[in-house]
C-alpha cells in the first residue's frame, strides 16, 4: 500500500477529484451546529461578564479595606490635633490666670494665692483699636477700671469699659458717662500766716500745715493706688504673655497647616492606590485577551490539521490511485514516442551519411 505525504506546500488539482461532500463525524446539521456555536459564544460572554463583575467587586473590596485601614490613622491624627489645641488653650488660660494673679497680688503666686481664671475685662479703647484684647486685663484692685497698657500709654484710660467690662465690682469711681473720675489726692501744703498779738506785741510768723484736696497729675509715683514701678513691671509681664499667646497662635496655625498637608498626602496615596488597581485590572484584561488569542490560534491549527487529514484520506482513495496510474501510462507512452522519434532521427542521419 502506497502512502502519500502532504505538506503545506503540496499543490492538489481539485479538478481531477469528483464532487465529494465532506461530512464531519458529528451527526448535527447546519442549524444545530450554528445554534451550538451561538450558545457557546453566549456562554463565553456570560463568563467574561461574570469575571469582570468579580474583578470590580475585588477592587471595591480592596479599596474599602484600605479606607478602613486609613480611617483610624486619620481619626487618631485629628484627635491628637484636638488634644494639642486643648492643651495649648489650657496653657493659655493658665498664663492669663497667672497674669491676673500677678496683677492682683503684686507678685509671684504663692501657696496662699488662689489662682482662678477670671472673666477677662477689656476697656473699649483696646477693643476698638486692637480688636482682640488678649493682653488687656482690667485691674481688680484699681478703682478706675483701666487696663495696664492704657495706663502706661496715657496714664489713665479715658475710654469706658467694653462689653467684657460690664458688671464690674463695686467700689469703682467710674462715672455714669464712662470716664474714670480723677483720683482725689491729699497734698500737704504749708501756709504761712501773720499772727498779730492783741497786746501789740511783736509780729511773728506761724507756719501751719493744712491739707488740700486736688487731682492727681502725671508726675505722681502712684497710678490708681499701685506703685508706678510695679505697674510698669506688670505691664511688661502682660506684654510677654501677649507675645507668648501670639506664639501659641502661630503654633496652632502651623499644626493646622501640617494637618492639611497630611490629609493631602493621604489623598495622594489613595489616588496612587486607585491607579495601581486600574493598572492591575488592565494587566488582567490583557492576559485574558492573550489567552483568548491562543485559544483561537489553537482552534485554527486544529481545523487546519483536520483539513490535512481529510485531504490525505481523499488522496488515498482508489480514484486518486487510478488517476496516478493513468498519468504514469501517459508519461511512459510519451517517453516511448520520444525514443522512437530519436531512433528515426538517428536512422535518417545514418542514411544521409
Amino acid at each position: 500500500m502506497e502512502f502519500l505525504c502532504l505538506s503545506k506546500d503540496t499543490l492538489v488539482d481539485w479538478s481531477l477529484l469528483p464532487q465529494v461532500e465532506l461530512v464531519s463525524d458529528s451527526e448535527d446539521d447546519t442549524e444545530v451546529a450554528t445554534a451550538k456555536e451561538e450558545e457557546a459564544k453566549a456562554e463565553w460572554w456570560r463568563q467574561k461578564e461574570a469575571e469582570e463583575v468579580r474583578k470590580a467587586e475585588e477592587a471595591r473590596r480592596q479599596e474599602e479595606e484600605y479606607r478602613a485601614e486609613m480611617e483610624p490613622k486619620r481619626q487618631r491624627a485629628i484627635d491628637e490635633a484636638w488634644e494639642q489645641m486643648e492643651r495649648e488653650q489650657q496653657e493659655e488660660m493658665q498664663a492669663r490666670a497667672w497674669a491676673v494673679t500677678v496683677t492682683q497680688g503684686g507678685g509671684m503666686p504663692g501657696p496662699s494665692t488662689v489662682v482662678v481664671v477670671p472673666m477677662l475685662r477689656a476697656c473699649e479703647r483696646c477693643m476698638v483699636l486692637l480688636q482682640e484684647p488678649e493682653g488687656c486685663v482690667v485691674s481688680e484692685r484699681g478703682k478706675a477700671r483701666a487696663c495696664l497698657p492704657c495706663q502706661k500709654a496715657r496714664k489713665a484710660c479715658v475710654w469706658p469699659l467694653g462689653a467684657g467690662g460690664v458688671g464690674a465690682a463695686t467700689g469703682s469711681r467710674t462715672k455714669a458717662s464712662g470716664k474714670p473720675a480723677p483720683r482725689q489726692v491729699r497734698k500737704r501744703a504749708e501756709r504761712t500766716a501773720m499772727n498779730v498779738s492783741p497786746r501789740g506785741g511783736e509780729k511773728h510768723k506761724k507756719a501751719r500745715t493744712t491739707t488740700e484736696e486736688g487731682e492727681d497729675d502725671d508726675d505722681t509715683e502712684e497710678v490708681f493706688g499701685v506703685p508706678r514701678v510695679m505697674a510698669e513691671e506688670q505691664c511688661d509681664v502682660l506684654g510677654m504673655l501677649t507675645q507668648a499667646l501670639a506664639q501659641v497662635v502661630e503654633r496652632m496655625a502651623a499644626v493646622e497647616v501640617r494637618d492639611e498637608e497630611r490629609l493631602a498626602l493621604e489623598q495622594e496615596t489613595v489616588e496612587i492606590w486607585r491607579a495601581h488597581l486600574a493598572m492591575a485590572r488592565r494587566a488582567a484584561d490583557r492576559k485574558e485577551e492573550r489567552l483568548e488569542m491562543d485559544r483561537v490560534q489553537l482552534s485554527i491549527t486544529q481545523q487546519w490539521t483536520e483539513d490535512l487529514w481529510k485531504m490525505g484520506t481523499l488522496m488515498r482513495s482508489p480514484f486518486v490511485y487510478s488517476s496516478k496510474e493513468k498519468e504514469r501510462a501517459v508519461e511512459t507512452e510519451a517517453e516511448e514516442r520520444g525514443e522512437e522519434a530519436d531512433d528515426e532521427d538517428e536512422d535518417a542521419q545514418g542514411e544521409e551519411e
